[in-house]
């Protein structure tokens, strides 16, 4: 968690930036589709992300690498940003760089995403609630992504910005056996089994 901390902090200095000078040029959902894009090919490609992540590969050829793959292709003022986080080896941390700037650009437009699970497709009614809720408790516009997940077997979970917030029966099944085995393992230690 430290670590993940730690990534998100140097990220959020790339991001201010990208998102600042974005601003200034006006081509802020524009970079944020480049990012979407960007995020999406290194998911996709176990390869790519072994080209952005890897030690073993000098930056000098990893910034030719992103130079012959993506020049004209993306914006200069994203490839440039990818260029210096290369040359300063956080070439890793382009999705913490996505997940930063996002959030700039849903502050400056008082906007948050959120993704809303739940067992079921949820009604209307439901959906209404929820971004009304949402909206009193950020006084944020809310960006709703609803995904149906069978497996939380019921309720919601809630990412808001970067909160999780979760009330599934998955999760209150797992507390409870892990009460149940801990009271198990306490009776056996009384009984002298443990």
């Amino acid at each position: 968690m430290a670590q993940l901390d730690q990534e998100l902090r140097i990220a959020e200095v790339y991001a201010a930036s990208l998102f600042a000078l974005a601003r200034e040029l006006d081509v802020v959902a524009d970079v944020r589709a480049e990012l979407d894009e960007f995020v999406q090919l290194i998911e996709r490609e176990p390869e790519f992300e072994k080209f952005l992540t890897s030690r073993a590969l000098e930056a000098d050829a990893r910034a030719v690498g992103l130079e012959k793959m993506f020049r004209g292709k993306l914006s200069d003022l994203l490839l440039n940003t990818l260029l210096v986080m290369n040359e300063h080896g956080r070439s890793a941390l382009v999705p913490a760089l996505r997940q930063r700037y996002v959030i700039h650009q849903e502050n400056a437009a008082n906007e948050i995403e959120v993704r809303v699970t739940s067992a079921v497709e949820l009604s209307k009614s439901q959906k209404f609630d929820i971004e009304v809720l949402v909206t009193d408790l950020t006084g944020k516009r809310p960006l709703v992504e609803y995904v149906v997940d069978p497996d939380i077997l019921g309720g919601l979970i809630l990412h808001l910005g970067d909160w999780r917030l979760d009330n599934s029966v998955r999760r209150q099944l797992r507390g409870i056996e892990q009460r149940l085995r801990q009271r198990a393992r306490l009776g056996l230690e009384e009984v002298g089994v443990a």
